[in-house]
């Protein structure tokens, strides 16, 4: 969440930015935690309210949403992942949030259709139409199943939950000037 957030707030500091299992919209989060997790009336407490209730809420949690920014963000290295589970049993932050925050700083060419995104959220299996990753020895065990680049960005959705491959984060990271 704040990796992705402060990419876009300040673009100009960053040689990369490595973002695992973000939220990138605070709004639509609360609406997929909304009756099922506690993380719903915690975004309550810190922007006001319920966001479907009171107009000022919605820019409380827009003024905190890594989407609102992302657009400035288009020249930092990004390297954006999610495990395939997370929003699942895996954990609380559905992974479509990274497939839409790469759709958000790429060129319209690179996008990747939101119905293969809510398809591929919804079974967690990869949906004709996106190609399979090849192996990535970092990720060890928690292999990449999908993974696309556009220019200075990357984003990979894993055998895994809600989680960080620190191999995989830190040599990207390394790798960044």
């Amino acid at each position: 969440y704040s990796s992705l957030l402060m990419a876009g707030r300040s673009p100009e500091i960053w040689a990369g930015v490595s973002a695992w299992v973000p939220i990138t919209d605070l709004g639509v989060w609360w609406e997929q935690c909304d009756g099922k997790l506690n993380y719903a009336k915690h975004i309550e407490k810190v922007v006001g309210g319920r966001p479907d209730e009171n107009p000022k809420t919605i820019e409380e949690c827009a003024k905190r949403s890594a989407s609102t920014y992302l657009d400035k963000a288009v020249g930092v290295n990004l390297d954006i992942n999610a495990g395939v589970t997370d929003g699942h049993e895996g954990g609380s932050v559905p992974f479509s949030h990274s497939l839409y925050a790469f759709n958000q700083v790429v060129p319209d060419k690179d996008h990747i259709d939101p119905d293969l995104i809510e398809a591929f959220y919804e079974t967690e299996t990869l949906p004709e139409g996106l190609e399979k990753a090849d192996t990535d020895a970092l990720y060890g065990e928690k292999q990449p199943i999908f993974r696309k680049v556009s220019k200075n960005t990357r984003v990979t959705i894993f055998d895994g939950k809600h989680e960080i491959i620190h191999t995989a984060a830190l040599n990207w990271l390394a790798q960044q000037r």
